[in-house]
Protein backbone atom coordinates (compact mmCIF):
# COMPACT_ATOMS: atom_id res chain seq x y z
CA UNK A 1 0.00 0.00 0.00
CA UNK A 2 2.83 2.39 0.84
CA UNK A 3 4.40 1.70 -2.53
CA UNK A 4 1.13 2.51 -4.27
CA UNK A 5 0.76 5.74 -2.27
CA UNK A 6 4.28 6.74 -3.26
CA UNK A 7 3.52 6.02 -6.90
CA UNK A 8 0.30 8.04 -6.77
CA UNK A 9 2.08 10.93 -5.10
CA UNK A 10 4.81 10.84 -7.74
CA UNK A 11 2.31 10.74 -10.61
CA UNK A 12 0.31 13.57 -9.04
CA UNK A 13 3.44 15.67 -8.64
CA UNK A 14 4.46 15.03 -12.26
CA UNK A 15 0.96 15.97 -13.42
CA UNK A 16 1.02 19.20 -11.43
CA UNK A 17 4.42 20.10 -12.81
CA UNK A 18 3.22 19.46 -16.36
CA UNK A 19 0.12 21.56 -15.74
CA UNK A 20 2.00 24.51 -14.30
CA UNK A 21 5.04 24.45 -16.62
CA UNK A 22 3.19 26.23 -19.48
CA UNK A 23 2.03 28.91 -17.04
CA UNK A 24 5.57 29.35 -15.72
CA UNK A 25 6.87 29.58 -19.28
CA UNK A 26 4.22 32.13 -20.22
CA UNK A 27 5.05 34.32 -17.24
CA UNK A 28 8.85 34.09 -17.32
CA UNK A 29 9.91 32.77 -20.75
CA UNK A 30 12.65 30.82 -18.98
CA UNK A 31 13.07 28.41 -21.93
CA UNK A 32 14.06 29.87 -25.30
CA UNK A 33 11.82 28.39 -28.00
CA UNK A 34 12.07 28.59 -31.77
CA UNK A 35 9.55 30.99 -33.28
CA UNK A 36 7.00 29.71 -35.77
CA UNK A 37 7.58 30.45 -39.45
CA UNK A 38 5.16 32.28 -41.69
CA UNK A 39 2.98 35.34 -41.22
CA UNK A 40 2.03 35.81 -37.57
CA UNK A 41 -0.70 38.20 -36.46
CA UNK A 42 0.25 39.60 -33.08
CA UNK A 43 -2.59 39.48 -30.54
CA UNK A 44 -2.31 42.27 -27.98
CA UNK A 45 -3.25 41.68 -24.35
CA UNK A 46 -6.73 43.18 -23.86
CA UNK A 47 -7.47 45.73 -21.17
CA UNK A 48 -10.38 45.10 -18.85
CA UNK A 49 -12.87 47.95 -18.82
CA UNK A 50 -16.47 48.16 -17.68
CA UNK A 51 -17.65 48.64 -21.26
CA UNK A 52 -15.62 45.70 -22.69
CA UNK A 53 -16.87 43.43 -19.87
CA UNK A 54 -20.46 44.57 -20.29
CA UNK A 55 -20.37 44.06 -24.07
CA UNK A 56 -18.64 40.67 -23.56
CA UNK A 57 -15.84 41.63 -25.94
CA UNK A 58 -13.13 41.31 -23.26
CA UNK A 59 -13.77 37.62 -22.75
CA UNK A 60 -13.31 36.80 -26.41
CA UNK A 61 -10.21 38.97 -26.71
CA UNK A 62 -8.68 37.37 -23.62
CA UNK A 63 -9.37 33.91 -25.03
CA UNK A 64 -7.61 34.83 -28.29
CA UNK A 65 -4.64 36.26 -26.40
CA UNK A 66 -4.32 33.17 -24.18
CA UNK A 67 -4.50 30.85 -27.18
CA UNK A 68 -1.63 32.72 -28.89
CA UNK A 69 0.61 33.19 -25.82
CA UNK A 70 0.32 30.12 -23.62
CA UNK A 71 3.63 28.66 -22.53
CA UNK A 72 5.43 26.33 -24.97
CA UNK A 73 2.90 27.35 -27.65
CA UNK A 74 5.45 27.02 -30.47
CA UNK A 75 6.83 23.50 -29.74
CA UNK A 76 3.33 22.16 -29.03
CA UNK A 77 2.16 23.46 -32.40
CA UNK A 78 5.17 21.81 -34.10
CA UNK A 79 4.48 18.47 -32.39
CA UNK A 80 0.84 18.58 -33.49
CA UNK A 81 1.76 19.55 -37.05
CA UNK A 82 4.30 16.73 -37.24
CA UNK A 83 1.64 14.29 -36.04
CA UNK A 84 -0.76 15.43 -38.78
CA UNK A 85 1.92 15.17 -41.45
CA UNK A 86 3.47 11.85 -40.39
CA UNK A 87 0.18 10.03 -39.80
CA UNK A 88 -2.21 11.59 -42.31
CA UNK A 89 -0.12 13.66 -44.77
CA UNK A 90 -2.16 16.70 -43.81
CA UNK A 91 -1.35 20.27 -42.89
CA UNK A 92 -3.30 23.24 -41.57
CA UNK A 93 -0.74 25.71 -42.88
CA UNK A 94 -2.49 28.51 -44.74
CA UNK A 95 -2.41 28.10 -48.53
CA UNK A 96 -0.16 24.99 -48.44
CA UNK A 97 -1.65 22.07 -50.38
CA UNK A 98 -0.24 18.53 -50.15
CA UNK A 99 0.08 16.78 -53.51
CA UNK A 100 1.24 13.32 -54.50
CA UNK A 101 4.70 12.00 -53.60
CA UNK A 102 5.04 14.53 -50.72
CA UNK A 103 5.02 17.46 -53.14
CA UNK A 104 3.73 20.74 -51.78
CA UNK A 105 1.86 23.40 -53.75
CA UNK A 106 0.44 26.84 -53.09
CA UNK A 107 -3.34 27.00 -53.04
CA UNK A 108 -3.48 30.16 -55.16
CA UNK A 109 -1.18 28.57 -57.75
CA UNK A 110 -3.47 25.56 -58.03
CA UNK A 111 -6.50 27.81 -58.40
CA UNK A 112 -4.73 29.67 -61.19
CA UNK A 113 -3.72 26.45 -62.96
CA UNK A 114 -7.28 25.10 -62.84
CA UNK A 115 -8.73 28.38 -64.18
CA UNK A 116 -10.48 29.30 -60.94
CA UNK A 117 -8.45 32.35 -59.85
CA UNK A 118 -10.18 34.72 -62.27
CA UNK A 119 -13.20 35.03 -59.98
CA UNK A 120 -11.01 36.47 -57.22
CA UNK A 121 -10.57 39.55 -59.42
CA UNK A 122 -13.81 39.90 -61.37
CA UNK A 123 -17.39 38.66 -61.34
CA UNK A 124 -17.12 37.01 -64.75
CA UNK A 125 -14.76 36.52 -67.68
CA UNK A 126 -16.04 39.59 -69.53
CA UNK A 127 -15.29 41.90 -66.61
CA UNK A 128 -11.86 40.33 -66.12
CA UNK A 129 -10.92 40.72 -69.79
CA UNK A 130 -11.94 44.39 -69.62
CA UNK A 131 -9.60 44.85 -66.65
CA UNK A 132 -6.75 43.01 -68.42
CA UNK A 133 -7.29 45.13 -71.55
CA UNK A 134 -7.14 48.33 -69.51
CA UNK A 135 -3.84 47.28 -67.88
CA UNK A 136 -2.46 46.22 -71.26
CA UNK A 137 -3.24 49.67 -72.66
CA UNK A 138 -1.36 51.26 -69.74
CA UNK A 139 1.61 48.95 -70.33
CA UNK A 140 1.76 49.88 -74.04
CA UNK A 141 1.78 53.60 -73.24
CA UNK A 142 4.44 53.27 -70.52
CA UNK A 143 6.64 51.14 -72.77
CA UNK A 144 6.44 53.78 -75.51
CA UNK A 145 7.23 56.67 -73.15
CA UNK A 146 10.18 54.85 -71.59
CA UNK A 147 11.48 53.84 -74.99
CA UNK A 148 11.43 57.49 -76.12
CA UNK A 149 13.79 58.40 -73.27
CA UNK A 150 16.09 55.42 -73.89
CA UNK A 151 14.90 53.10 -71.12
CA UNK A 152 13.91 49.59 -72.18
CA UNK A 153 11.00 47.85 -70.48
CA UNK A 154 10.16 44.17 -70.71
CA UNK A 155 7.89 41.71 -68.95
CA UNK A 156 9.31 38.56 -67.35
CA UNK A 157 6.70 35.81 -66.90
CA UNK A 158 8.10 33.77 -64.01
CA UNK A 159 7.29 30.05 -63.88
CA UNK A 160 4.41 28.43 -62.02
CA UNK A 161 5.18 25.15 -60.23
CA UNK A 162 1.66 23.91 -60.91
CA UNK A 163 2.14 24.38 -64.67
CA UNK A 164 5.62 22.85 -64.78
CA UNK A 165 4.93 19.81 -62.57
CA UNK A 166 1.19 19.03 -62.78
CA UNK A 167 1.85 15.28 -62.39
CA UNK A 168 2.22 15.74 -58.63
CA UNK A 169 -1.04 17.62 -58.12
CA UNK A 170 -3.42 16.37 -55.40
CA UNK A 171 -5.58 13.47 -56.52
CA UNK A 172 -8.79 15.10 -55.38
CA UNK A 173 -10.25 18.53 -54.80
CA UNK A 174 -9.46 20.35 -58.06
CA UNK A 175 -11.37 20.33 -61.35
CA UNK A 176 -10.80 22.51 -64.39
CA UNK A 177 -12.88 25.68 -64.28
CA UNK A 178 -13.89 28.06 -67.06
CA UNK A 179 -12.22 31.28 -65.92
CA UNK A 180 -9.81 33.20 -68.14
CA UNK A 181 -6.17 32.80 -67.07
CA UNK A 182 -4.26 36.07 -67.08
CA UNK A 183 -1.10 34.37 -68.37
CA UNK A 184 -2.98 32.92 -71.35
CA UNK A 185 -4.49 36.29 -72.21
CA UNK A 186 -1.24 38.23 -71.91
CA UNK A 187 1.05 35.85 -73.80
CA UNK A 188 -1.20 36.29 -76.83
CA UNK A 189 -1.73 40.01 -76.28
CA UNK A 190 1.98 40.71 -75.76
CA UNK A 191 2.87 39.05 -79.04
CA UNK A 192 0.10 40.85 -80.94
CA UNK A 193 0.93 44.29 -79.51
CA UNK A 194 4.71 44.20 -79.72
CA UNK A 195 5.30 44.07 -75.95
CA UNK A 196 8.79 42.94 -74.98
CA UNK A 197 8.42 39.79 -72.89
CA UNK A 198 10.16 36.56 -71.92
CA UNK A 199 7.96 33.59 -71.00
CA UNK A 200 9.98 31.45 -68.57
CA UNK A 201 6.82 29.56 -67.58
CA UNK A 202 6.37 28.09 -71.06
CA UNK A 203 10.12 27.53 -71.42
CA UNK A 204 10.34 25.51 -68.20
CA UNK A 205 7.46 23.31 -69.31
CA UNK A 206 9.43 22.49 -72.47
CA UNK A 207 12.76 21.66 -70.79
CA UNK A 208 11.68 19.98 -67.54
CA UNK A 209 12.35 16.46 -68.88
CA UNK A 210 15.75 17.34 -70.37
CA UNK A 211 17.53 19.12 -67.49
CA UNK A 212 19.49 17.31 -64.77
CA UNK A 213 18.29 19.48 -61.90
CA UNK A 214 14.86 20.29 -60.41
CA UNK A 215 13.20 23.42 -61.77
CA UNK A 216 11.18 23.50 -58.54
CA UNK A 217 11.91 21.64 -55.32
CA UNK A 218 9.26 19.35 -53.87
CA UNK A 219 8.79 21.66 -50.87
CA UNK A 220 9.21 25.12 -52.42
CA UNK A 221 6.84 27.51 -54.19
CA UNK A 222 9.43 29.50 -56.17
CA UNK A 223 11.70 28.34 -58.97
CA UNK A 224 14.64 26.51 -57.46
CA UNK A 225 17.80 28.53 -56.89
CA UNK A 226 19.74 26.39 -59.36
CA UNK A 227 17.04 26.76 -62.04
CA UNK A 228 17.01 30.52 -61.50
CA UNK A 229 20.80 30.67 -61.77
CA UNK A 230 20.84 28.91 -65.15
CA UNK A 231 17.77 30.77 -66.48
CA UNK A 232 19.27 34.14 -65.55
CA UNK A 233 21.88 33.83 -68.29
CA UNK A 234 19.11 33.77 -70.90
CA UNK A 235 17.33 36.65 -69.17
CA UNK A 236 20.50 38.75 -69.31
CA UNK A 237 21.03 37.89 -72.96
CA UNK A 238 17.53 39.21 -73.60
CA UNK A 239 18.48 42.46 -71.85
CA UNK A 240 21.50 42.66 -74.16
CA UNK A 241 19.23 42.30 -77.16
CA UNK A 242 16.93 45.09 -75.96
CA UNK A 243 19.66 47.57 -75.06
CA UNK A 244 22.27 46.65 -77.66
CA UNK A 245 24.88 46.64 -74.86
CA UNK A 246 27.34 43.87 -74.05
CA UNK A 247 26.60 42.66 -70.52
CA UNK A 248 28.98 40.53 -68.41
CA UNK A 249 28.84 36.81 -69.18
CA UNK A 250 28.31 34.13 -66.51
CA UNK A 251 30.24 30.91 -65.98
CA UNK A 252 28.93 27.95 -64.00
CA UNK A 253 30.74 25.34 -61.93
CA UNK A 254 29.54 21.82 -61.18
CA UNK A 255 26.22 21.42 -59.42
CA UNK A 256 26.23 19.99 -55.91
CA UNK A 257 23.72 18.90 -53.30
CA UNK A 258 23.46 20.83 -50.04
CA UNK A 259 21.14 21.71 -47.20
CA UNK A 260 18.22 23.82 -48.43
CA UNK A 261 18.65 27.56 -48.78
CA UNK A 262 15.97 30.18 -48.90
CA UNK A 263 13.49 29.96 -50.53
CA UNK A 264 13.87 26.33 -51.70
CA UNK A 265 11.69 24.96 -48.87
CA UNK A 266 9.47 27.94 -48.15
CA UNK A 267 6.22 25.95 -48.27
CA UNK A 268 7.62 23.32 -45.93
CA UNK A 269 8.80 26.01 -43.50
CA UNK A 270 5.24 27.32 -43.30
CA UNK A 271 4.12 23.89 -42.06
CA UNK A 272 6.26 24.28 -38.89
CA UNK A 273 7.26 20.63 -38.55
CA UNK A 274 9.77 19.04 -36.19
CA UNK A 275 11.74 17.29 -38.95
CA UNK A 276 12.48 18.01 -42.59
CA UNK A 277 10.50 16.27 -45.30
CA UNK A 278 12.27 13.75 -47.48
CA UNK A 279 13.17 13.09 -50.30
CA UNK A 280 15.56 15.99 -50.61
CA UNK A 281 16.18 17.59 -54.00
CA UNK A 282 18.21 20.66 -53.16
CA UNK A 283 20.97 21.38 -55.66
CA UNK A 284 23.09 24.47 -56.21
CA UNK A 285 25.69 25.72 -58.64
CA UNK A 286 28.54 28.23 -58.20
CA UNK A 287 28.23 31.24 -60.51
CA UNK A 288 31.02 33.59 -61.54
CA UNK A 289 31.31 36.55 -63.89
CA UNK A 290 33.67 36.09 -66.85
CA UNK A 291 36.28 38.91 -66.97
CA UNK A 292 35.56 41.13 -69.97
CA UNK A 293 36.88 44.68 -70.32
CA UNK A 294 34.26 45.47 -72.98
CA UNK A 295 31.28 44.46 -70.84
CA UNK A 296 28.88 47.14 -69.55
CA UNK A 297 27.08 47.02 -66.22
CA UNK A 298 23.48 48.19 -66.65
CA UNK A 299 21.20 50.02 -64.23
CA UNK A 300 18.25 47.70 -63.60
CA UNK A 301 14.90 48.38 -61.92
CA UNK A 302 12.77 45.34 -61.12
CA UNK A 303 9.10 45.80 -60.29
CA UNK A 304 7.57 42.55 -59.20
CA UNK A 305 6.86 39.75 -56.79
CA UNK A 306 9.10 37.51 -54.70
CA UNK A 307 10.58 35.48 -57.60
CA UNK A 308 13.28 38.09 -58.12
CA UNK A 309 14.72 37.28 -54.69
CA UNK A 310 16.22 34.06 -56.11
CA UNK A 311 18.43 36.08 -58.44
CA UNK A 312 19.77 38.11 -55.55
CA UNK A 313 20.43 34.92 -53.56
CA UNK A 314 22.28 33.00 -56.28
CA UNK A 315 24.05 35.55 -58.50
CA UNK A 316 26.90 38.04 -57.96
CA UNK A 317 24.55 40.92 -58.80
CA UNK A 318 27.06 43.65 -57.89
CA UNK A 319 29.40 42.35 -60.59
CA UNK A 320 26.63 42.12 -63.18
CA UNK A 321 24.78 45.42 -62.68
CA UNK A 322 25.82 48.94 -61.81
CA UNK A 323 22.64 49.07 -59.70
CA UNK A 324 19.64 46.76 -59.35
CA UNK A 325 16.79 48.46 -57.54
CA UNK A 326 13.95 46.18 -56.45
CA UNK A 327 10.48 47.73 -56.10
CA UNK A 328 8.73 44.86 -54.36
CA UNK A 329 5.05 44.87 -55.42
CA UNK A 330 5.62 48.59 -56.09
CA UNK A 331 5.67 49.13 -52.35
CA UNK A 332 8.89 48.36 -50.44
CA UNK A 333 12.22 49.32 -51.99
CA UNK A 334 15.30 47.10 -51.69
CA UNK A 335 18.97 47.48 -52.71
CA UNK A 336 18.63 51.25 -52.61
CA UNK A 337 20.62 53.02 -49.89
CA UNK A 338 18.45 56.15 -50.06
CA UNK A 339 14.89 54.83 -50.13
CA UNK A 340 12.74 52.27 -48.29
CA UNK A 341 9.36 52.83 -49.95
CA UNK A 342 8.23 53.86 -53.41
CA UNK A 343 6.47 56.90 -51.94
CA UNK A 344 9.95 58.35 -51.28
CA UNK A 345 11.07 58.00 -54.90
CA UNK A 346 11.33 60.62 -57.60
CA UNK A 347 9.75 58.16 -60.00
CA UNK A 348 10.50 60.05 -63.18
CA UNK A 349 14.17 60.56 -62.29
CA UNK A 350 14.65 56.93 -61.26
CA UNK A 351 13.16 55.62 -64.50
CA UNK A 352 15.19 58.05 -66.64
CA UNK A 353 18.41 56.83 -65.03
CA UNK A 354 17.60 53.15 -65.61
CA UNK A 355 18.79 51.20 -68.64
CA UNK A 356 16.23 48.42 -68.16
CA UNK A 357 12.95 48.12 -66.29
CA UNK A 358 11.86 44.52 -65.72
CA UNK A 359 8.30 43.81 -64.61
CA UNK A 360 8.74 40.36 -63.07
CA UNK A 361 5.60 38.45 -62.08
CA UNK A 362 4.61 34.81 -61.78
CA UNK A 363 1.38 33.68 -63.40
CA UNK A 364 -0.73 34.06 -60.26
CA UNK A 365 0.21 37.75 -59.95
CA UNK A 366 -0.53 38.65 -63.57
CA UNK A 367 -4.18 39.37 -62.88
CA UNK A 368 -2.99 42.79 -61.71
CA UNK A 369 0.10 43.89 -63.65
CA UNK A 370 -0.50 47.54 -62.80
CA UNK A 371 -0.37 47.70 -58.97
CA UNK A 372 -0.10 51.47 -59.30
CA UNK A 373 3.25 51.34 -61.09
CA UNK A 374 1.93 51.72 -64.63
CA UNK A 375 -0.59 54.40 -63.65
CA UNK A 376 1.87 56.51 -61.72
CA UNK A 377 4.60 56.10 -64.32
CA UNK A 378 2.24 57.21 -67.08
CA UNK A 379 1.25 60.32 -65.13
CA UNK A 380 4.82 61.18 -64.11
CA UNK A 381 6.22 60.81 -67.62
CA UNK A 382 3.32 62.61 -69.32
CA UNK A 383 3.26 65.78 -67.24
CA UNK A 384 5.49 68.70 -66.37
CA UNK A 385 6.57 68.32 -62.70
CA UNK A 386 5.20 71.71 -61.62
CA UNK A 387 1.92 71.13 -63.41
CA UNK A 388 1.66 67.63 -61.90
CA UNK A 389 2.28 68.94 -58.37
CA UNK A 390 -0.51 71.49 -58.88
CA UNK A 391 -2.89 68.75 -60.02
CA UNK A 392 -2.00 66.58 -57.02
CA UNK A 393 -2.52 69.42 -54.58
CA UNK A 394 -5.87 70.23 -56.16
CA UNK A 395 -6.91 66.58 -55.92
CA UNK A 396 -5.86 66.46 -52.26
CA UNK A 397 -8.09 69.45 -51.49
CA UNK A 398 -11.04 67.86 -53.34
CA UNK A 399 -10.66 64.63 -51.33
CA UNK A 400 -10.35 66.56 -48.05
CA UNK A 401 -13.61 68.39 -48.81
CA UNK A 402 -15.32 65.04 -49.32
CA UNK A 403 -13.86 63.87 -45.98
CA UNK A 404 -15.27 66.93 -44.18
CA UNK A 405 -18.69 66.48 -45.78
CA UNK A 406 -18.91 62.77 -44.94
CA UNK A 407 -19.71 62.59 -41.18
CA UNK A 408 -18.73 58.95 -40.64
CA UNK A 409 -15.44 59.37 -42.50
CA UNK A 410 -14.59 62.65 -40.74
CA UNK A 411 -15.35 61.22 -37.29
CA UNK A 412 -13.16 58.16 -37.94
CA UNK A 413 -10.31 60.46 -39.01
CA UNK A 414 -10.70 62.51 -35.84
CA UNK A 415 -10.49 59.34 -33.72
CA UNK A 416 -7.46 58.13 -35.66
CA UNK A 417 -5.70 61.48 -35.23
CA UNK A 418 -6.24 61.41 -31.46
CA UNK A 419 -5.13 57.78 -31.20
CA UNK A 420 -1.94 58.44 -33.17
CA UNK A 421 -1.28 61.81 -31.56
CA UNK A 422 -1.22 63.42 -35.01
CA UNK A 423 -2.52 66.69 -36.39
CA UNK A 424 -5.91 66.12 -38.05
CA UNK A 425 -5.10 68.25 -41.09
CA UNK A 426 -1.83 66.40 -41.68
CA UNK A 427 -3.58 63.05 -41.31
CA UNK A 428 -6.17 64.09 -43.88
CA UNK A 429 -3.37 65.14 -46.25
CA UNK A 430 -1.66 61.75 -45.80
CA UNK A 431 -4.90 59.82 -46.33
CA UNK A 432 -5.74 61.83 -49.46
CA UNK A 433 -2.29 61.30 -50.96
CA UNK A 434 -2.52 57.58 -50.21
CA UNK A 435 -5.80 57.39 -52.14
CA UNK A 436 -4.21 59.22 -55.06
CA UNK A 437 -1.20 56.90 -55.05
CA UNK A 438 -3.48 53.86 -55.15
CA UNK A 439 -5.58 55.16 -58.05
CA UNK A 440 -3.91 58.17 -59.70
CA UNK A 441 -5.94 57.84 -62.90
CA UNK A 442 -9.17 58.40 -61.00
CA UNK A 443 -8.05 61.51 -59.15
CA UNK A 444 -5.64 63.06 -61.66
Amino acid sequence: MKRNNGLYITLCAVLLVLLFLPLLQQLTGWVKVKKLNGAVVEVEQPKLTFESYKEQSFQGQLEQYAAAHFGFHEPIIRVYNQYLWSCYRKTYAADVIVGKDKWLYGGMQLRDHYQQAAYDYASDNKALVQKLEKDLDLLKKVLRLLDEQGTKLFFLICPNKDDVYPEHHPKHGYVMGDGVRAVDYYTIAFAENGINYLDVNAWFQQIKDTVSYPLFTHSGMHWSNIACAYASDSIFRYMEKLTGKNMPDLSYGSKYGADPRSPDRDLERCMNLLWKIKPLDYYYVPVKVVPDSTAQKLNLITVGDSFFWNMTYTLPMDKIFESYRYWYYFSSVFFDPNHDHVSQLNLKKELQQADVVMISLCTTQMYDINRGFLSQTLIQLSNDPAYLDARINAAVERIKNVMRNTPEWYESLQEKAVKRGKDLEQLMNDEARYLIDQNPERFL
